[in-house]
Order: C-alpha cells, then structure tokens, then sequence
C-alpha cells in the first residue's frame, strides 16, 4: 500500500508530504496551517517542445502548438461546457498555461477543495471533444495569436529565442503557427492525451489549510476509478544544436526600441543539478548586471537603461539560455556594452563576498514571500518539476543558497560563458 512520507524543511519551517500512488502519479502535499486558500495543480510533463518523439519504437511527429491546443479543449467537458464554470459553481478560480517542458492546469478556492480537486483530476485526465469543438477553438486560437503578434514583448522574446534556436521546436511559437494549427485533428489530441496524460507522466500538487491524510486518501479514490493502461514507452527527441542567428529585427507600433540579448550555453553537463545550476547563474548575473551592481547603476544614472531591464535564467535538461531585455534609445550601443562587460569578467569588482550576500539576501526574500501565498507557492512549486530527485525540489532553494560560495557561483558562471553563443534581437518604431 502506497503510503505517504513526510519531509520537513527547518530553514523555512516547511513541511511536505510526498507518495508516487500504483499507477504512477507523483503527490506533494504541502499544508499552510492558517491560510484560507488552497491551490492545486496538476502537471503533464508535455510541453511546447514535445512534437517530435518515438512512442513504441515508432517515431511520431506533431503539429507545433499540439501541448496548448490540447491544454484549451481539456477544459470542455462531455456536455460542450466550459469546465471553468463548473470551478466557478463550487467557489474556485481555474486556468492553465503551456511551458516548454510542461502543461499545468491549476485552481484556487476557499470552500468545496475536496468537489473542485475530484473535478481537476477528472476534467484533465480525460477527454470529451469533437471535431466541430476543434474547428471552433482554432479560431479562437487565431485569434490569441494576432493578439500575441500585437504585443512587443511577446514578439521580442519569440525573437530572441529563433536567434539562439533556430528551426527547432524552442523558436516556435508555444500557440505555434496558423499552418500547424490547421493540421491539429481530434485523433493527434486523443493519441498525445493518451501518451502523456498518463498517471505516470503526471504530478499533482496541494497548498493550503488541510489534513495531508484525508487529502491523500480523497486522491488514492479519485485515482481508483480512473482505467489506467499500461504506459506507452517514449523517447522524447533531442533538440538539434544550429548555429546561432547573429542579429535580427522588426518593426512596430512602439515609442521606443527594444532589445534583446541572449547567451545560448552548451546542454548542461556540470556536475551540478538544474536547481544549483540556476541558482548560481542567478546570483552570477545579478551580481554583474543586477540592480545591486555598479554596472546597473551607471547605465542607470547615464540613462542607458530604465527599470524595464530584465534578466532571465532558464535551465533544462535540453537547453540553458540567458536573456537580458530592455527599453532603450540605443538598442546598437546596449548590445556592445553588454557583450562587452560579458567578455571582462575576470576586471569585474562586483564579484565580491559581500555583494554575493546582498544578491542572496534577494533571492532568500524572494522565496519566503512566495510561501505567504498557496497559489504562488503552488505554481513555484511546479516550476522546479520533474524532479532530478525527490529531495531536490523548490523547498531546497534556501539549502542550495546557503552552500553556494563564490568559487562555484564564478565557476558556474564562467563556464557557462565560456561554452556560449550570442545573438540579440532588437524591435524597433515604424
């Protein structure tokens, strides 16, 4: 009998309790004494990048966009009704997003937990659409994607990433494009819901005011009743690595240019974990060109750059990327002087014990504010999923914090650096 195990965290006080059931489903508990709201989220580990794979032994190939299209007509139940509606009925707010790796559909309630989380476990683990209801949603998709093309940050994160990843399935659109979007049927839905949305391929996670045991025991139920087959075995297919596209533009409706840069690193092979790697090239970049550093703040005070520079760390099993985006006059300029400080680490006197406090202090603060919220700590809590391992999970952040010393953080940093490509992309007014 499967059976839960209880973990606790005493530099946050946290505790969680996990259980992988009979049929494969991964369950965090994490219980917040006090609070009135409960969130929940059910993750399938099939995200934007899984279109192209070998299932069986065979090799498959889907439309680009399949993950989200899937992610919206899950939502309609057996009766063409929005399942929304139903959460509303029972006092909750539900949505769900696509990730690259990822799709997780998620609710937040005060009352009927129990109600909305047998709907969640039901809604998404099954499927009830037609092939009028698909032609429907593509043009309701059609519609998502004129308004994405419309916005100049989408457009300028969609840029840089078909730079640093040209023709593979990370450059494309997550809602992906009007011509993969016609190719969608209802029997490619069927056959990825029934590869991915297995138990085995899942993990549900609850935050909030509740007794773990009968929470855990409601779940084992819930999850009796769903027919469960026997999981297909797939080898998702490997992202090709093509030269980086140095530079490109475009034009739109904006008062001012925007620009991107991005370093495209090596497939992580430090001996690290994805967290600690993270981690470390956070406070790497924070300490260079975060606001705490002499650099943000010269560029700042010369009014190079405003409060709309952002630095963004992804790391993944696939993949490792840093963007730095920003509002400014000089799109040409900012693009040679972050390239530049990128080239002079070893001069840098922002890499200081002290300074490398202060950046953690941030982080640290940035972590315990999310444990004031389920619906954050939920979604935060999902984000670090699939686990390397059971123990390395989001709650170790503060762990992993207190380990890193400046020799690794500069060693991650450079190595990073060292193994990278460059590109930049720029929007600028008509």
């Amino acid at each position: 009998m499967t059976q839960l195990r209880k973990w606790t965290y005493t530099d946050s006080n946290e505790q969680l309790y996990t259980a992988k059931l009979t049929n494969g489903l991964q369950i965090f508990l994490i219980p917040k004494k006090g609070f009135k709201e409960c969130s929940c989220t059910l993750v399938s580990y099939f995200g934007s990048l899984d279109t192209k794979f070998t299932v069986g032994g065979k090799k498959a190939n889907y439309p680009e966009g399949i993950a989200h299209f899937l992610e919206h007509k899950l939502f309609e139940d057996d009766l063409g009704k929005d399942v929304a509606l139903t959460f509303s009925n029972f006092g909750a707010y539900s949505n769900a997003f696509t990730t690259f790796d990822k799709t997780c559909f998620y609710f937040s309630t005060s009352s009927f937990l129990e109600e909305n989380l047998r709907l969640l476990q039901k809604f998404v683990m099954s499927t009830s659409f037609t092939d009028m209801s698909i032609q429907k949603e593509k043009d309701i998709i059609l519609q998502e994607m004129a308004m994405y093309q419309d916005d100049a940050d989408y457009r300028l994160y969609q840029g840089i990433l078909q730079n640093l990843y040209p023709h593979t399935a990370l450059a494309a659109d997550i809602v992906g494009t009007e011509t993969s979007l016609k190719l969608i049927s209802k029997k490619h839905l069927k056959e990825v819901h029934s590869f991915f949305y297995h138990p085995r391929n899942m993990a549900l996670i609850v935050t909030g005011d509740f007794k773990p045991y009968s929470v855990f025991k409601q779940i084992q139920k819930n999850q009796e009743r769903t027919a469960v087959s026997q999981p297909p075995i797939i080898f998702k297919a490997q992202l090709p690595y093509y030269p980086v596209k140095k530079t490109d533009s475009a034009a739109m409706n904006i008062a001012e240019p925007k620009l991107a840069v991005g370093y495209r690193g090596a497939k992580p092979k430090l001996p690290y974990s994805f967290l600690q790697q993270k981690i470390a090239l956070k406070l790497f970049f924070a300490m260079l060109f975060g606001w705490t550093s002499s650099t943000y703040q010269n560029w700042y005070e010369e009014g190079h750059i405003d409060d709309s520079f952002i630095i963004e760390v992804e790391i993944h099993s696939e993949f490792q990327f840093v963007l730095l985006t920003l509002d400014t006059k000089e799109p040409i300029a900012m693009s040679n002087r972050i390239r530049k400080k990128m080239k002079q680490i070893r001069q840098e006197a922002n890499f200081s014990e002290t300074h490398l406090e202060l950046v953690k202090s941030e982080l640290y603060g940035e972590f315990f504010k999310s444990l004031d919220s389920p619906s954050a700590l939920s979604e935060y809590f999902a984000a670090y999923l699939p686990l390397q391992s059971l123990k390395e999970n989001y709650f170790e952040l503060p762990n992993i914090l207190n380990k890193l010393d400046l020799k690794t953080v500069l060693a991650v940093g450079e190595h990073f650096l060292a193994e990278s490509q460059e590109a930049d992309f720029t929007i600028f007014p008509k």
